[in-house]
């Protein structure tokens, strides 16, 4: 005899059905995983090696320097594996920020979309190889703006890539 709880196996089932399904449709070419999870921006961004390539990798041709684009993090780390790194643009329309590290193998860090309504502002953790100038760049209303700061790093993130 069997003791279940009724109702026990009805999320596992869901979720082994709509697992399947999801499989099915990629496989039939239905849905491509670029249009389900969003992924429009192509190589070029992996492929940028300064801040110009990046901007262009987004769509953007120059970039102005601009106070209302603020990157800041510690003066020095001891370790490049975790590096805080804190942006904000007080720039109405913000709806991309990047954060790009001159010296690391794959200079564009991080990317984040910023829904319309929110404050664009950012604290995440960054990865560099060594000492370099990191950049973060705000694109608002259709225009590239960028800030940046130097962090020193004592001991190497390791490959960076």
């Amino acid at each position: 005899m069997r003791f279940t709880q009724p109702g026990a196996d009805t999320s596992r089932r869901d979720f082994l059905q709509a697992g399947a399904a999801w499989s099915l449709a990629f496989a039939a070419g239905v849905l491509k995983p670029a249009e389900v999870f969003g992924a429009d921006w192509d190589s070029k961004m992996l492929d940028a090696r300064n801040v110009t390539d990046a901007i262009r990798a987004f769509g953007g041709d120059v970039a102005t320097d601009s106070d209302q684009v603020r990157v800041s993090g510690p003066e020095m780390v001891n370790s490049g594996y975790v590096v805080p790194v804190d942006i904000d643009s007080n720039l109405t329309g913000t709806d991309l920020m990047l954060v790009v590290v001159q010296k690391n193998p794959i200079p564009v860090t991080a990317a984040f979309r910023i829904p319309p309504g929110t404050a664009p502002s950012i604290s995440t953790r960054i990865k560099m190889g060594e000492s370099s100038t990191v950049y973060a760049i705000a694109r608002a209303n259709g225009e590239f703006y960028v800030s940046s700061t130097f962090i020193k790093v004592r001991a190497g993130g390791g490959g960076c890539g």
